[in-house]
């Protein structure tokens, strides 16, 4: 077992909260932090001058392990201009 943070990112800015969640092991924690990430999208997607929103993965020290992070990117075809 062991106990991890989940720094976030989003239009508000970033959120490092205080309570830790315990999980079986690292795969279940990364899971976690996807669907964090997959319910942080639903809730809206990043706007610009954001283009990104993420879910920072941190052991019990608070070390970053992995970031899961979603990118809006609009790329324009042809002459039109958006």
């Amino acid at each position: 077992m062991g106990r991890y943070y989940f720094k976030i990112q989003d239009q508000d800015g970033v959120l490092q909260p205080d309570r830790g969640f315990d999980f079986e092991n690292l795969a279940q924690a990364r899971e976690e932090a996807k669907t964090l990430l997959a319910e942080m999208a639903i809730d809206g997607l990043p706007n610009e001058p954001i283009d990104s929103i993420s879910v920072e993965l941190q052991d019990a020290n608070r070390v970053p392990i992995i970031t899961f992070r979603l990118i809006l990117e609009a790329i324009p075809h042809g002459a039109q201009q958006l």
